[in-house]
């Protein structure tokens, strides 16, 4: 069973599924209850420009780490979510 095909609980109830994935992009379905579905959403790989947890894994995002983040303009109500890049790495692997 791959990443992609198991949805994932993210922070505050989120419901995180991964439907494609490059080394540059992902295209994920995020529902987040009473607050976002996005079907389809675009996340890109960049830096972090600030820290934060990752949507996933709780673990800690310190500003200049490999992460995806929504890539949509205007920016979607979870533009700041951001999913550790060496989490995806490590699956992959």
């Amino acid at each position: 069973m791959t990443l992609e095909s198991i949805p994932l609980d993210g922070t505050n109830g989120v419901r995180i599924e991964i439907l494609e994935r490059s080394d540059t992009t992902l295209v994920i379905r995020w529902v987040e209850p009473g607050r976002c579905h996005y079907g389809e959403q675009r996340w890109r790989r960049r830096s972090a420009h600030t820290s934060g947890t990752c949507a996933v894994s709780r673990r800690k995002i310190r500003r200049g780490d490999a992460v995806f983040k929504p890539a949509e303009r205007p920016a979607p109500a979870n533009a700041s979510a951001m999913i550790c890049a060496e989490l995806l790495d490590c699956a992959e692997a």
